[in-house]
C-alpha cells in the first residue's frame, strides 16, 4: 500500500491580500478574533483575504438590532457564493466601508481563503465603498440557518 504524504498543498502566497472594516485607517492592527456568539477565538491577528467579494462583504460594517445585539457569519457551508449572512443586526445601510489592499509579507494561511498577520500592516492602498452600492453581497439568514448555525458553533 502507498500512502502520498503530500496531500494537503500549501497554497501559493498571493501578490496581495484584501481586509475589508466598516472603518478608515492608516495601518490595520490585529484584533482578537470571535466566533459566533461572541466566545472569542484563538487568533489575535489581521484577517485577510485574497477574494476582494469577502473583504467587501466585511466592509458592509454591522449595526445592532434593536436589542443591541448584532451576528454575522460567512461561511460556504451555508452557500457557495460569497454573502454575508445576518442572523442579528443589519449593514450599514447609507454608510461608508473600507477596503484595504495589504502586501503579504507577514501573513501565513490559516487555511480555505484566510491568512493571518499577528503584525500590524500598512496598507497599499484604501478604497472607500458606499455600503448601498454593494447590497448584494449580504442576506438575512433563514430561521433553518439560525438554528443551524446556532448549533454549529456551540460545538466549539
Amino acid at each position: 500500500m502507498s500512502f502520498n504524504v503530500n496531500v494537503y498543498k500549501k497554497p501559493r502566497k498571493p501578490e496581495y491580500l484584501y481586509y475589508g472594516s466598516s472603518e478608515r485607517v492608516s495601518v490595520v492592527m490585529p484584533s482578537q478574533a470571535y466566533d459566533f456568539g461572541g466566545k472569542t477565538g484563538v487568533l489575535n491577528a489581521i484577517y485577510a483575504t485574497p477574494v476582494r467579494d469577502i473583504a467587501l462583504a466585511y466592509a458592509l460594517g454591522v449595526v445592532p438590532d434593536e436589542t443591541g445585539q448584532h451576528e454575522r457569519v460567512m461561511s460556504y457551508k451555508y452557500g457557495a457564493e460569497v454573502k454575508m449572512i445576518f442572523h442579528k443586526g443589519h449593514p450599514n445601510f447609507g454608510g461608508k466601508g473600507y477596503v484595504y489592499k495589504l502586501p503579504c509579507k507577514s501573513f501565513i494561511h490559516a487555511g480555505g481563503t484566510q491568512w493571518v498577520s499577528a503584525s500590524p500592516v500598512t496598507p497599499l492602498e484604501t478604497t472607500g465603498i458606499n455600503v448601498d452600492d454593494y447590497l448584494y453581497l449580504f442576506r438575512y439568514a433563514t430561521e433553518v440557518e439560525k438554528q443551524q448555525v446556532a448549533e454549529d458553533f456551540a460545538e466549539r
